[in-house]
């Protein structure tokens, strides 16, 4: 397991490099050729992750680029970047826009506008199943070492809530499930489909899932800097668009085998 973690990080670094490279190419090269520069973090699956063979696949991927061809761009290219630089790229005008299971929130509205949500989630942890009857919630955390990956609003919810935990943030969530499994925690904390996708593609059964009671849902949405009203509001028509036409399902049906958009249905 650790060989593997060791290999999408090496992965994930090759591509940042390689789509970087692509996307300064592409801007110099084509004149004319409308571009639409796309950020995200290369390992949260499923919504943005790299596969086996090294692509950089995911929902929000294909959501995006469904989206960007309604929009009449001829081209969508994706950046690689580390989830704590998704932001400052965006502020810098290296990207146009954020699409990277980003979960809306206050704290980041302060320093990028957000499109409508696309996704609604809220949070787990994933403990060993020795330490599964005395971890429950997220009190039953406190005096451990917690697993979390750094800028999230997962994160940000651990150190609201727990005062005598020891937080260890990483750079993403497979840095969590490692620390996890090698004793290093008592849980990692992520979004829900984060977890989840990870415990469906594990090959052990010594690992489960614990839903966390925030009270309140999370939402992901599209950010793009601030005040760049016209980009944010031709996104929100894309988006209104493929869920119209049926693509939006589709898409969902391809990632989650059911329309996620009936999660918006029912609160």
């Amino acid at each position: 397991m650790q060989g593997k973690m060791k290999k999408l990080a090496m992965a994930i670094t090759m591509a940042t490099f390689s789509l970087n490279a692509h996307s300064a190419q592409s801007e110099a090269d084509n004149a004319g050729h409308r571009v639409l520069k796309v950020g995200c973090e290369a390992a949260f699956a499923p919504f943005t992750y790299i596969d086996d063979k090294g692509k950089l696949i995911g929902f929000d991927l294909d959501l995006i680029r469904a989206m960007g061809k309604a929009m009449g761009y001829d081209e969508v290219v994706v950046n690689a970047l580390p989830f704590d630089g998704l932001i400052p790229a965006i502020m810098t005008d290296n990207i146009d826009l954020i699409i990277s299971g980003f979960t809306i929130s206050e704290e980041r509205a302060k320093k990028v506008d957000f499109s409508d949500p696309y996704y609604m989630c809220g949070l787990t942890m994933l403990v060993n199943k020795k330490d599964a009857d005395r971890v429950n919630n997220i009190e039953d955390l406190e005096g451990h070492d917690v697993c979390l990956q750094i800028g999230t609003t997962g994160a940000l919810y651990a150190q609201k809530q727990l005062q005598k935990a020891k937080l260890k943030q990483f750079n993403s969530p497979p840095d969590t499930y490692l620390e996890l499994q090698n004793g290093g925690c008592i849980a990692a904390l992520n979004d829900s489909p984060v977890n989840d996708f990870f415990l469906n593609n594990y090959k052990g059964n010594d690992i489960v899932s614990k839903k966390i009671t925030t009270g309140d849902s999370e939402y992901y949405g599209i950010a793009v800097n601030k005040g760049n009203k016209e980009l944010l509001d031709r996104l929100n028509k894309a988006l209104s668009d493929v869920q119209k036409s049926g693509e939006f399902k589709e898409i969902s049906m391809r990632w989650f085998g059911r329309d996620i958009s009936d999660d918006f249905k029912q609160q």
